[in-house]
């Protein structure tokens, strides 16, 4: 579902990403950032038992290149560099790690001293990093790619593709328009490569956030 939290450009609707230059890793091991992900890439994904794995990139849910953005910078012991989200965009996040991972939460709530999830290659799972601080900061380009598992491994850490509201609903919500990429695909429709990126929010988030203010009022989730 689509969150209602920050704007951009004074307008009425939100925006729920990554950094654009944010790295993800596709099944042959090269890193491309999230703005450069084409239709046909595989990109590694956390699944629900903690699971790394690889799941087709679909589409891009919002691409603003050129537009500034509030993001937090997540900084994780033992790793180079933070992950970039902004605020309302949901990551695997919790005080007390376990082996299954609990639902994502939201970024703005992610303290110091909490844990997220990185990948282990060792063991083919993600296990939990200390974060060691928090920081807000401005900058330009944002991105939200949808995996077919809902999930991606942002710069290493286990992230949903969703914002603002409850992962597990918002994976229902975009079932239909994963059936419809699966469909495509199987059509030999829309192969890699073939898709230009458009710059704004995806037909079908639009959609969502239409039908949600209409008839459902799903209210976002605020809490961890």
């Amino acid at each position: 579902m689509a969150p209602q939290g920050n704007r951009s450009r004074g307008s009425d609707e939100s925006y729920w990403c990554f950094q654009a230059d944010t790295k993800v890793q596709l099944r042959d091991s090269s890193k491309v950032a999230m703005k450069d992900l084409k239709p046909g890439d595989s990109v590694k994904v956390v699944k629900k038992d903690g699971g790394l794995a690889y799941s087709p990139y679909l589409a891009m849910l919002h691409f603003e290149p050129d537009e500034n953005a509030t993001f937090l910078q997540i900084y994780i012991d033992g790793e180079k560099g933070p992950i970039s989200l902004t605020p309302d965009h949901l990551i695997y996040a919790t005080k007390n790690p376990q082996e299954i991972l609990e639902s994502p939460i939201l970024a703005k709530n992610v303290e110091e001293g909490m844990f997220v999830f990185v990948a282990d290659e060792e063991s083919g799972k993600v296990a939990p990093a200390k974060v060691r601080g928090v920081r807000e900061v401005e900058a330009t380009g944002y991105c939200a790619p949808l995996t077919e598992e809902g999930t991606i491994m942002a710069d290493g850490v286990a992230a949903s593709c969703y914002a603002d509201f409850d992962h597990g609903l918002s994976h229902m919500a975009f079932w239909p328009l994963r059936l419809l990429y699966w469909v495509m695909s199987t059509l030999g429709f829309g192969g890699k490569g073939e898709d230009v990126t458009k710059v704004g929010i995806h037909w079908y988030a639009k959609a969502l956030m239409k039908v949600n203010n209409v008839l459902f009022h799903v209210q976002p989730a605020m809490a961890v």
